[in-house]
């Protein structure tokens, strides 16, 4: 009987120890990170002669499918009448807003030096993981002398 027991403890040990082992290969394995993603003119499309720049700060966990931003920028030619995530599309392409960020309507929030903090979440249909982690999609932000934007960068996140 003490056998059992002393089996029963070691077994229900064991467990939890190769339970915790696979929690943690999967807390490291799924998060992506892209840190000071550079943001320029000259990635929009067509390229656009601008002194502002920008850097985009992204996460990404597989577990929640939620993608968490930070965007800082100066030096626009104006207030940044809107601001966007594009996708599909590699760097020098162009793609469709999938999500925006702001528009005209709440523009005089945003200064032409500021910061923006948003969340995406990657349903499948509209935003899909593979693209995500294929780096195909992308922020940018307008400004009324550059309606098509003045600055974007690239989301490419890499496994933390």
């Amino acid at each position: 009987m003490k056998w059992m027991k002393l089996t029963a403890c070691v077994a229900i040990l064991f467990s939890f120890f190769i339970v915790s082992c696979e929690l943690d290969d999967i807390t490291e394995d799924g998060f992506f990170v892209g840190s000071a993603l550079p943001m320029t003119g000259a990635q929009e499309t067509p390229p656009v002669a601008t002194a502002a720049t920008g850097t985009i700060d992204a996460t990404y966990s597989i577990y929640t499918k939620v993608v968490t931003f930070t965007v800082n920028w100066s030096g626009l030619s104006g207030l940044p009448v809107a601001a966007h995530v594009h996708g599909t599309a590699t760097k020098g392409y162009a793609a469709a807003v999938v999500q925006p960020m702001w528009t005209a309507a709440n523009a005089v929030l945003y200064p032409v030096s500021g910061k923006y903090t948003g969340s995406m979440f990657v349903d499948g249909v509209k935003i899909k993981e593979e693209h995500i982690l294929a780096g195909e999609y992308y922020i940018n932000l307008h400004t009324a002398a550059n309606p098509g934007g003045e600055i974007r960068g690239q989301l490419i996140l890499t496994r933390q």
